[in-house]
């Protein structure tokens, strides 16, 4: 596997540190740090452990895959959903997050993290069987039926989300954060490309026979196959005991997150951001399987080309991570990734080539984009109370998502005939959303420059260290 040798790498640094720790620190003191890890961990180490959290995390992007988009709006359009729909279906999963809030104050409450988490994620997943059928069934209610079923997992997906992020920042230690979940995203990434290449030529091949219910049917069915497998694996790790009551639920338990000024700046960015991510984010699919007429194996290599991209870029981004810090990255990431809505004005129907250019682009800074903005908030958030700081960062970011993607959704029905010819393109109505989409995305990450992390060095100074190693290595 392409992730092994990163995985060897860290686990045995981690190793080495802790060697170095029984040298230098009084035995008394490296006993009871030993005792603390020993009643996160039992029996097991690191090394024993930390697979389990890639394996769930490789089964989890199959079931993500799958029911996301392409093949979620490729599956909405075959039901007969119009823009406004579409747009509804991307914001579903992001006013869900509101969700997060009651699994917090339950998960502080009765210090049940793992019970919830894993609860919450099957019902999420499983849900998706009520699906299965819908392809064969005829009648004006499908959507409908399969919208609200989509609400449900989404909610189960967003509440077992706010148990997993402190779950899983009790197991891995914060120095080693960037590295380990760089190499864990590169084994998801890994799982994500082979599933986009089976399941689109799979989705094809149905189409061709006239079969595509089947086609969405058997998608539907491995999808929740995987999400039942990921949470078997995850009900595997251990949890860090929660005692009750060790937790203040008073009445400024819920806004305690919006006190911190720092957490605070990281709220704004993040919620501005989604704003110019949502506005257009359900439509890049919907315009690719419309407009430039691309087959659902096309948007499985295009979606390969950028995975790849992001396959070999995160263990490099998570180094940097780790030497650097997190903000730096997600200003520098944020700031390239603002201008990637504008290159998709210039591809048209058999004038792709364009896209092979930025799915590797656009591959490699949400690579570190994503890596930072997932390490960001357990940096900047305190440990005691980091389920509820985690909740509220992903309420405030979803709604910001899903207002804008309402709202996108909405422009794209009422521009729907717009049609302006200049030159060779034809300007239609998801291109006027994907300028809209540029122009946030480049505030926010102005906005970014704001945000303080206490171990972060300044961005001129990776962009000079960087520099100076390229400029070696071509020596």
């Amino acid at each position: 596997m392409p992730w092994d040798k990163g995985k060897i790498s860290w686990v045995r640094e981690l190793e080495i540190e802790q060697e170095d720790l029984s040298a230098k620190v009084p035995r008394s003191a490296f006993r009871s740090q030993r005792a603390i890890e020993a009643e996160l961990l039992g029996k097991q180490s690191l090394r024993q452990i930390l697979p389990f959290v890639t394996w769930e995390g490789v089964f989890a992007a199959v079931f993500i895959t799958i029911t996301g988009s392409p093949f979620l709006t490729g599956f909405a359009l075959f039901l007969g959903a119009n823009n406004f729909e579409i747009g509804l279906i991307g914001a579903i999963p992001f006013i869900s997050q509101v969700s997060q809030i009651i699994a917090a104050y339950r998960i502080d409450l009765t210090g049940r993290c793992k019970a919830i988490t894993t609860r919450s994620l099957i019902l999420g997943r499983q849900i998706w069987w009520l699906l299965v059928p819908l392809p064969f069934i005829r009648g004006e209610w499908r959507l409908e039926y399969m919208l609200g079923i989509f609400i449900i997992s989404s909610v189960g997906a967003t509440m077992g989300a706010a148990g997993w992020f402190t779950w899983v920042a009790d197991l891995v230690p914060g120095r080693l954060r960037g590295r380990y979940f760089g190499s864990r995203s590169a084994a998801i990434a890994f799982s994500t490309i082979v599933t986009f290449l089976i399941a689109g030529v799979a989705l094809d091949f149905f189409q061709k026979n006239g079969r595509v219910d089947y086609g969405y049917a058997v998608l539907l069915s491995a999808g929740s196959i995987a999400g039942l497998v990921a949470a078997i694996v995850m009900n595997r790790l251990p949890e860090k005991k929660i005692p009750i009551g060790s937790v203040v639920i008073d009445r400024g338990y819920f806004l305690e997150p919006f006190r911190n000024a720092e957490f605070g700046k990281l709220l704004i960015f993040f919620f501005v951001w989604n704003v110019g991510t949502g506005i257009a984010g359900a439509f890049f699919a919907a315009h690719m399987l419309t407009n430039l007429q691309m087959t659902f194996t096309q948007i499985s290599f295009y979606a390969t080309a950028s995975l790849i991209a992001a396959l070999f870029s995160n263990k490099p981004w998570g180094a940097l991570i780790d030497k650097y810090g997190s903000k730096p990255i997600l200003a520098g990431c944020s700031l390239g990734l603002s201008v990637v809505p504008l290159i998709w004005l210039i591809p048209r129907q058999g004038y792709l080539w364009i896209l092979g250019f930025e799915a590797i682009y656009a591959g490699i800074l949400w690579a570190g984009f994503n890596l930072a903005a997932f390490n960001l908030p357990l940096s900047v958030s305190p440990e005691k109370n980091r389920t509820i700081y985690l909740a509220v960062f992903a309420v405030i970011s979803g709604t910001g998502f899903f207002v804008a993607s309402l709202i996108g959704g909405g422009l794209a029905e009422s521009w729907k005939d717009v049609g302006i010819a200049i030159g060779p393109q034809v300007v239609v109505n998801y291109h006027i959303l994907f300028v809209i989409s540029a122009t946030i995305r480049g505030l926010a990450a102005l906005m970014a420059v704001r945000i303080k992390e206490q171990r972060a060095k300044d961005l001129p100074g990776i962009v000079k260290f960087l520099t100076a190693r390229v400029a070696k290595g071509y020596r």
